[in-house]
């Protein structure tokens, strides 16, 4: 009969969980120091060397869930790289596309194993593991370890009943879920608060669904211990679910327990009855109260020719990895009206600059802008492959007007595309449900922008 006594969940920090029994330690998203997001987001907390290098000790396998830099920290794994690869522990990573992060895990010589999915994969006797895609980027994991299960969905968008059935059906019920807690991208901009207070609450409704679901015996809320950092994102802190607020909402609950952990708490799976949230509470609390009294980041100031540098790079870049021809048709006859040029504002700068992928350069104008942003975030994105999502996700920019996001985003999305394998060529119609599902999120987004102003 399978031994379900010495397994543990602990708490590490934000969506990172070490879970483990006496052979097998699964550490889940390590991300423990630094930013992330380019300069938008910190951790309410951070660990020191030692107390990561002592979670390396206990660690076997890291289970990365997707790329995002709150889960895929490259600084965490440079730093630490040769430790972990002196303990031989061997990281776990979805199947995808792209394969860049394979690739830098590959050229940095970690042991690595490409999980298929929707298949179990044993870890050991005692121990396995259930990798389910999520979305553009996004992967959940179910664990077994001796019959119990504990699901971990970190960021996953599996917030409506068709979408818990669909994963219910690969997965099945579960003993624990660990789930994200509050919202964490651009919500419509500073005076749309009634938007960032509806998100904050689907979130909490989202844990309630997906309880309802998976049946959990314990639900227990984490990849949510951050908060917006920089000067011009700081603000979207004032709705954001704390731990309490979780408690609060299911203080009426009888079905499950929910517990929050503070780092290195631990609870055994057979043996979670007399845990307290008290200390968790009180270390939560006095972590957000600090928030006020750190620095906030700030942006420098990249000049005009700097930017145009970038720029060439940029189109360079695009044209490269996706069809220009197909690209100009799409801009003249879309009836969604992709890939025109934008309006940027420099908030840095009082400029407004004509973003046209078949302009030469960027060329200052007197149009009204249809969103603004800071001069290095405009240099971040023309450098970076990833560089647009970073900036949806840390919000450091304003729609100038309405529309101005929608308008920004099927320009500058293009990357978002290349960066899970789909090029923007005569081959991309093949691809409907991508299609399908890049305007269903915007469609979505767009609706939030308008019910909320």
């Amino acid at each position: 009969m399978k031994d379900s006594q010495n397994s543990k969940i602990e708490f590490i920090n934000h969506a990172s969980v070490l879970i483990s029994n006496n052979e097998i330690g699964l550490l889940s998203d390590p991300w423990y120091q630094g930013d992330a997001f380019h300069k938008g987001w910190n951790l309410m907390h951070d660990l020191s060397d030692d107390e990561i290098k002592g979670v390396l000790n206990r660690t076997t396998h890291i289970w990365v869930s997707h790329e995002h830099p709150d889960h895929f920290s490259v600084m965490f794994f440079i730093k630490f790289g040769d430790l972990i690869k002196k303990k031989g522990i061997e990281i776990l990573f979805q199947e995808t596309s792209d394969k860049r992060v394979e690739g830098f895990l590959k050229s940095k010589n970690f042991k690595l194993q490409i999980v298929k999915q929707n298949k179990w994969i044993k870890i050991s006797d005692e121990f396995s593991v259930f990798n389910f895609k999520d979305g553009f980027y996004d992967s959940g994991l179910c664990i077994d370890i001796a019959g119990r299960k504990l699901l971990n969905l970190n960021d996953c968008e599996i917030k409506t009943p068709s979408r818990c059935k669909q994963v219910l059906r690969l997965v099945g019920e579960c003993d624990f879920l660990i789930s994200q807690f509050s919202y964490a991208a651009w919500k419509g901009g500073k005076s749309n608060i009634q938007w960032r207070k509806k998100a904050a609450r689907e979130k909490l409704e989202t844990l309630s669904l997906q309880a309802d679901f998976f049946k959990p015996k314990v639900l227990i809320p984490f990849a949510s211990f951050v908060y917006f950092s920089n000067e011009s994102n700081f603000y979207l802190n004032d709705e954001s679910n704390t731990v309490k607020d979780v408690i609060d909402f299911f203080q009426n609950n009888s079905n499950f327990s929910v517990l929050v952990m503070k780092p290195f708490q631990v609870i055994e799976t057979d043996n979670y009855y007399n845990f307290s949230n008290e200390r968790a509470l009180k270390f939560w609390d006095d972590a957000s109260k600090k928030i006020n009294k750190v620095e906030r980041k700030k942006f420098e100031i990249i000049k005009l020719d700097e930017l145009n540098k970038s720029f060439e790079i940029y189109k360079e870049r695009v044209f490269k990895n996706n069809s220009r021809t197909l690209i100009r048709l799409i801009s003249i006859l879309s009836p969604i009206k992709a890939f025109k040029s934008i309006k940027i504002l420099l908030s840095d700068q009082n400029i407004v600059l004509n973003f046209d992928l078949f302009s030469k350069k960027l060329n200052i104008t007197q149009t009204e802008p249809d969103v603004s942003m800071s001069s290095e975030s405009l240099d971040f994105i023309l450098k970076n492959t990833f560089g647009f999502d970073t900036l949806t996700v840390n919000a450091c920019f304003e729609e100038s007007k309405k529309g101005g996001f929608s308008k920004m985003t099927k320009t500058m999305a293009i990357e978002n595309l290349n960066n899970i394998g789909i090029s923007v060529n005569f081959s991309i119609f093949l691809r409907v449900d991508i299609i399908l599902l890049f305007i269903s999120r915007l469609f979505a987004v767009n609706k939030k922008i308008n019910n909320a102003t």
